[in-house]
């Protein structure tokens, strides 16, 4: 079954309450507008008197850019590297403004700006619980630092009374984030180059006692160059053997012709014999040029590929720290500023806050509105208190009895 529609109501009739109820506020707000018009006014008078008792407030601006090509120490020590050791150990520019935000925003800079400029007396702090505390909140309210990610630049800006004082204490920022930086930058760089320092003693110590070491192989062996040694060695080789064999065929031919008990068959055996004992003697390392046995050359070519290897290790080591380590002190020497300076703070000729129009307008406009609100509230309470509050307390008596 559906349910019967003669009680719900038309369209017209929801239209004609809805007008009903508007003109009900129309004529509530008019009816009370005397009430409106006066808060309105008075709100607007004492919001100009407010507005016009409070300080004028100047903000002052500073504008920083990076230094080219980075201010980091590992730009710096790594600039002058080798290309492929400084793309090994990631060589690059590039700035960190982070970097210098936490060093505008530490507590020793603004300490160091409130005890510069007296802020606990500018901010009236005297009688709190931590005055200085204090002063130094009050400072990080007033002080902003706000990176352009767009034009890459760095702006530092102070709100102060003082115009003055507001352009002082923003280039006061600017000074004290060169100066710590290039404290903490000498810092770094001192401990760097310790490190790099003992690194590369470390490094000539152990090529030190490599060379020694390969030293003592040469006396030991006579090698100072295996592959070029062991290439003479054979090409010598070879010609010995082939000077025996051409001896021993020249002696066989005389003997088959002139018979054995002949001068210069014996000679010739004789000269074959010497040319193979110079072979043999050769084969078991008497040859100066190379002298070491044939046995012993397998061992003999590990230990100076070894030593080969190690030597060049080294130097390839050397290669990297000699550079970092001049760089390195170089840079520990270095006093150079953060930041390049655009534009400097100065004292600014227009107030910053407040915005006297905008608080009269917005203080205004929301009394008007409260006023309104307070005649239609407070219209449809006495129209329907009675009702509301018979129903509460009908309310209140099923909880009570639940």
């Amino acid at each position: 079954m559906t349910a019967p529609t003669e009680n719900l109501p038309t369209a017209d009739a929801r239209r004609r309450v809805g007008e009903e109820n508007l003109w009900r506020v129309v004529g509530t707000v008019w009816a009370g507008r005397r009430l409106v018009v006066v808060l309105t006014t008075l709100a607007a008078v004492i919001s100009v008197v407010l507005s016009l008792m409070m300080p004028n407030w100047y903000r002052a601006s500073a504008r920083v850019l990076m230094p080219e090509g980075g201010s980091g120490l590992s730009s710096a020590l790594l600039r002058n590297l080798p290309s492929a050791a400084s793309a090994l150990l990631g060589g690059g520019g590039g700035g960190d403004y982070m970097r210098y935000l936490s060093i505008l925003t530490s507590r020793s800079v603004m300490a160091a700006a409130v005890d510069s400029f007296d802020l606990v007396k500018v901010y009236e702090r005297e009688g709190s619980r931590a005055p200085f505390d204090d002063s130094i909140d009050d400072l990080r309210d007033n002080a902003a630092f706000e990176i352009d990610l767009e034009y890459q630049f760095l702006s530092i800006s102070v709100s102060d009374k003082d115009p003055e004082r507001a352009a002082a204490m923003a280039n006061f920022f600017v000074r004290r984030l060169n100066e710590t930086n290039a404290r903490l930058a000498r810092q770094t760089a001192a401990s760097y180059r310790a490190y790099v320092e003992k690194r590369y003693h470390e490094s000539l110590g152990a090529m030190d006692s490599l060379l020694a070491s390969l030293q003592g192989f040469q006396q030991q062996y006579g090698i100072y160059d295996l592959p070029a040694q062991t290439e003479s060695f054979f090409r010598q080789v070879a010609e010995m053997r082939g000077q025996a064999l051409q001896a021993e065929i020249q002696a066989d031919v005389a003997r088959s012709r002139l018979g054995e008990e002949n001068p210069n068959v014996a000679n010739l055996s004789e000269l074959a014999r010497v040319a193979n004992e110079k072979y043999e003697a050769a084969l078991r390392g008497s040859e100066r040029l190379m002298p070491v046995a044939q046995d012993e050359v397998p061992s003999v070519a590990r230990t100076y590929a070894e030593l080969e290897m190690q030597r060049q290790i080294q130097v390839a080591i050397l290669e990297i720290l000699g550079p970092m380590y001049e760089q390195a002190r170089l840079q520990e020497e270095k006093e150079s500023e953060a930041v390049q300076v655009i534009d400097y703070a100065v004292k600014p000729a227009l107030k910053a806050r407040p915005k006297r129009s905008i608080i009269v307008i917005l203080t205004t406009f929301s009394v008007f509105l409260l006023s309104i609100a307070y005649l239609v509230v407070s219209s449809w309470v006495r129209r329907n208190g009675v009702h509301l509050f018979s129903r509460l307390q009908r309310a209140a008596a099923d909880a009570s009895r639940s």
